[in-house]
């Protein structure tokens, strides 16, 4: 189409009319609503979620001053209350675990079990010899024993450090860091551990709802 065909209306881009501008006080939803309430909202609550497995491994800042006797007997009954919900997880009925689950839950108990026992050790619990798990060929069994072990290594240090209070006895402040660090650790992995049989007991449960 050539130039001088175009209408004299449209040749003239001033003619053409721009965007107007919105009016905050502009009615909405049949003029149920201003718009200007729809930018004052505040957003909408997110909904909270459990952790994921690699957010209950991310460092914790939950240590803060310095370690007491009575901070670090508190944590150690924090940490036996974990072992305590691993082990009624564990007994959950028809419990059956993925090979990717056995072998997660495995590493992180017996890195819990091994903090558990090293920090018993800085307050000055004689630990004994490990659990030996060898001889039992259930793996749920065999988390069940490290559980059993790192409860009755926290019951001990608890004892100790309210018999050095007794005694009215101090302890190292670095033992107690120490055995502070090692609790922490133990907690992150037991944390862990409990999202991944959560999310295993999750599973049976939508199973059978599902069958019945």
């Amino acid at each position: 189409m050539a130039d001088n065909d175009v209408p004299p209306k449209l040749s003239d881009p001033s003619s053409i009319p721009g965007m107007t501008p919105i009016d905050q006080n502009t009615s909405s939803e049949a003029g149920k609503r201003p718009f200007a309430d729809y930018m004052r909202e505040e957003p909408a609550n997110k909904v909270q979620q459990s952790p994921t497995p690699m957010q209950a491994l991310s460092p914790q800042s939950n240590i803060s001053g310095p370690p007491t006797m009575d901070s670090v007997q508190q944590q150690m009954k924090i940490t036996s209350t974990q072992l305590g919900d691993i082990n009624q997880k564990l007994n959950t009925p028809n419990l059956k675990l993925k090979p990717s689950q056995k072998f997660l839950v495995r590493s992180k108990l017996e890195d819990a079990h091994t903090n558990i026992r090293e920090a018993a050790q800085k307050v000055g619990v004689d630990t004994g010899p490990d659990v030996d798990t060898k001889a039992l060929q259930n793996p749920i069994a065999k988390f069940i024993a490290l559980i059993g072990d790192g409860q009755e290594q926290l019951e001990s240090a608890q004892a100790m450090i309210t018999k050095y209070s007794q005694d009215g006895q101090t302890m190292n402040p670095g033992d107690l860091l120490l055995a502070q660090v090692k609790l922490n650790r133990a907690q992150q992995q037991l944390d862990f551990s409990s999202i991944v049989l959560s999310k295993a007991i999750e599973g049976i449960k939508y199973l059978f709802n599902t069958q019945i």
